[in-house]
Order: structure tokens, then sequence, then C-alpha cells
């Protein structure tokens, strides 16, 4: 009994293993820049080194995947989403086209058609675009560089703008010591032909 017992552990344990084995691992695609110059992109915006002058800043781009490759996302397929890995434990589709997988930390991510060959992920809980750092640069700041900080719930509020190397530091650190700082999801960088922050826009983000 103990010996057949041990051949079925064995025999499960291998098919397990073969499983593991086959399972696909789908990533991101990554951004088709050619160029930063003059683009405006999501990035948090890091430390400030007062010896370089510049920001350790985080460059973001929204998962964005082929569609054929998430139709053929099936249980025990890994996904990487968010920086993140997930494992896939069921997937449906609804009469829309968007397509919903639910992983085993209890995670549900839907992907919606925004190109014609292309999902973008979202989670299902708070309704975010998943993203992924693409590059980190040390970026300076260009002459009259601005921070346009919109992060008011109040959507009739008017953004409040500060202008300058020291309002901008002073600004950000009351960020970080009461909210989410300059947070890639609600943060935006504009860069000039040198590839200087010329501004920092931040929207109102759910997690502030």
């Amino acid at each position: 009994m103990m010996k057949k017992l041990a051949a079925m552990m064995m025999a499960l344990a291998m098919m397990v293993t073969a499983g593991a084995a086959m399972a696909a691992v789908l990533q991101p695609e990554e951004p088709e820049v050619e160029t930063l110059v003059g683009k405006t992109v999501n990035a948090t915006v890091g430390e400030y080194n007062e010896n370089k002058k510049t920001f350790r800043t985080y460059l973001y781009d929204f998962d964005r995947y082929e569609i054929e490759d998430i139709k053929k996302l099936q249980a025990g397929d890994i996904l990487v989403a968010d920086g993140r890995l997930f494992k896939i434990v069921e997937k449906s589709e609804n009469p829309s086209g968007e397509i919903l997988v639910r992983t085993d930390d209890g995670y549900e991510i839907y992907f919606t058609q925004v190109e014609e060959e292309e999902y973008q992920a979202r989670l299902t809980d708070d309704d975010r675009m998943l993203m992924h750092v693409f590059a980190v640069l040390d970026l300076p700041l260009a002459d009259g560089v601005v921070y346009e900080d919109n992060s008011n719930p109040d959507l009739d509020a008017e953004p409040v703008v500060y202008t300058g190397l020291d309002d901008i530091l002073k600004a950000k650190k009351e960020k970080e010591e009461t909210s989410i700082g300059f947070d890639f999801y609600g943060t935006r960088i504009s860069l000039n032909n040198n590839l200087e922050i010329e501004k920092i826009h931040q929207d109102f983000d759910v997690a502030q």
C-alpha cells in the first residue's frame, strides 16, 4: 500500500513538474520609443543629486500585449504585468471582446483593445492601467522648470504651479511626507530637446 501511494505521489509530482515546464510566460511589449526628445511620459521622480544636479527618474510605459498572445493564455501560464509575476488560474471573455484573467493570488486583470492588434491591461479592483519601467535615467532640469500640481480631487480647482528647483524640492518633500510623492501613476514629465525636464505634472491619484 505504501509503495503504491509513493508511486502515485511520484507520478503526480512528475505531472506537476511537466505542467510547470510547459507553462507559457507572457511579457508586455517594449515601448516603441525612437527618442525621448520632446516627449511626455509617465515617471517616478526620485532622489535629487546635488553634485550632478539631476533627478533619478524612472520612466514607465503601459503594459501592452499582442491580442493573439492574450487569447492563447491559459491556466498555469505566467503573466508579467505591473512589474510583477501573476500565475493564471482562469480566463474568460465577455461579448465586447474584453478578456479577464484571475490569478492565484486573488487578482483580476482584464485586457481592453486599444489598437488593432493590441490589448492594454488593467486591475479590476481599482481600474488602474498597468505599467512597467522601461528606463532609469538621471535627468537634469531645464531653466525655468515648473511643477504643475493638479492633484486636488476637486475637479474645479486650478493647478498650483511651482517654478524653480528650490520650490519644486520643497513641494516634493512635502508630497513624500504626506502622500505618495511624485509617483509614476499620477505623474508625467515633459522633456525638451536636451533631455532636460521642463515640466513635472501631477494629477489626482486614488492612492494619495
